[in-house]
């Protein structure tokens, strides 16, 4: 970083230590608000978890604010400013290892997160630290080495499994938009990343305005005293990055260690909550394993079929992927139970598939991890109060569920799912492997 830039670090760390020390005197905050910073914080306590987890997430394109386009950028910058030493002398990774925790930086297509597993002795120094190296980053060309190293070893991983499929569907579905840029990349691409641009990057990406901050496990509100925090006038909320929808599709080919093909349509944006959760329910009954309509239609194929509903702030997607050697003779059996889901299911098939569906979204909020990432995920779309984690059982989305009847997601299924799919096709490169 330049001269100036350390400059800003030192003062804004001073800042930190004497903000930490006025903190005493300070009243309990509610669970979710904002701070004078600008922060945007949800925390949900459970004093009966071991351990706890901090999460920052921020609102910013995977392929970067400026052409070129860069898919994988901003996991690239937040591994970097997370490997980087900083002016108080340590990595943020390293530091939250020797207190026994761990630290993984996680991509979207809108969105980044950064998120610290540990001990819950160690909730408040992992907000301090992890707060003052993202609202003030650091990046070094060291830092930027290690990152590349990591994100090349992410590419190639991934280009093994469906995710790799689901990343084409979105040049499929979209013109132009983050969903489109995708987030997986290449590795002569990211590794190609000029310095300056990752750093560029960083600073603009990681603001507090940008920023939610979230914690979840064995934490209380108190340790949110000692948030960093910096002058944010003239630097407001990056808005949301616009998508464009593509009017007519022709298949989307790619080269990449996976073959397979991939479907894919248009969904309810977040704000149509009841929409958005019965496609959710959907891609459920026709997708979960072992349980699912489709699961059950293909059990004897030589074929691995996923299907989802991804709660995006506009539009969400609905994603099909199969693969293995069967996968031409599944397609039609998938591509008839999606036109089968426009009319309304049995009763008790209904009501079976609905306990079902709870067991599992409860089943995926076990953790402190699992519930910062769906509390990080529907807050960066703009629906925390929607989220699935917000009051359990009790809470909004499980009203929602609650009040689902058969018509009304068979209804959701032909406004959404009855036009014509996108559809990615994926197979290996001729040498055997992946064109990264």
């Amino acid at each position: 970083m330049s001269g100036a830039g350390t400059s800003l670090r030192a003062a804004f760390c001073a800042a930190l230590f004497i903000g930490a020390g006025g903190a005493a005197g300070a009243q309990t905050l509610p669970p979710t608000g904002t701070l004078p910073g600008g922060v945007a914080y949800e925390v949900r306590a459970d004093p009966a978890q071991p351990a706890a987890a901090v999460s920052l997430w921020f609102r910013a394109p995977s392929a970067g604010f400026d052409d070129p386009a860069v898919p994988g950028l901003s996991r690239l910058a937040a591994l970097t400013v997370a490997a980087s030493v900083p002016v108080t002398g340590v990595a943020l990774a390293q530091q939250v290892d020797r207190w026994g925790g761990r630290v993984g930086v996680a991509a979207y297509p809108d969105s980044v997160s950064v998120t610290a597993m540990v001990p819950a002795d160690r909730v408040e120094a992992t907000v301090k630290a992890m707060t003052a190296d993202y609202f003030a980053p650091v990046a070094t060309a060291d830092g930027l080495q290690l990152a590349q190293r990591d994100a090349a070893d992410d590419v190639l991983l991934r280009s093994f499994a469906p995710e790799a499929i689901e990343d084409a569907l979105g040049a499929a579905l979209f013109a132009s938009g983050p969903l489109h840029d995708g987030t997986l990349g290449t590795v002569p691409a990211l590794g190609a990343v000029p310095f300056a641009r990752v750093r560029a990057f960083a600073e603009r990406a990681f603001r507090p305005s940008n920023a939610i901050l979230v914690l979840t496990g064995n934490v209380t509100t108190d340790v949110l005293h000692g948030v960093a925090s910096r002058d944010e006038a003239s630097a407001p909320a990056e808005p949301p990055a616009p998508q464009t929808p593509r009017t007519a599709t022709q298949p989307v080919r790619r080269d990449a260690g996976i073959a397979g093909t991939g479907l894919a349509w248009i969904g309810p944006p977040i704000a149509d909550e009841t929409a958005a959760t019965a496609m959710d329910f959907l891609a459920d009954a026709l997708f979960a394993p072992r349980t699912g309509i489709v699961q059950r239609a293909v059990e004897t194929k030589k074929v691995f079929v996923t299907g989802r509903f991804v709660t995006y702030r506009n539009p969400g997607v609905f994603l099909v992927t199969i693969t293995g050697d069967d996968a031409a003779a599944v397609r039609p059996i998938v591509q008839r139970a999606i036109a089968a889901a426009t009319t309304p299911m049995p009763a008790a098939a209904f009501d079976a598939a609905r306990a079902g569906f709870v067991y599992r979204l409860l089943q995926d909020m076990a953790t402190p991890a699992d519930t910062a990432d769906t509390f990080g995920w529907y807050a960066v779309e703009g629906g925390p109060a929607y989220a699935p984690a917000d009051g359990g059982i009790d809470g909004r989305y499980f009203g929602i569920v609650a009040r689902l009847t058969p018509a009304s997601v068979a209804r959701a299924a032909a406004t959404y799912l009855r036009r014509a799919p996108a559809e990615a096709v994926l197979a290996p490169a001729k040498e055997g492997a992946p064109s990264t």
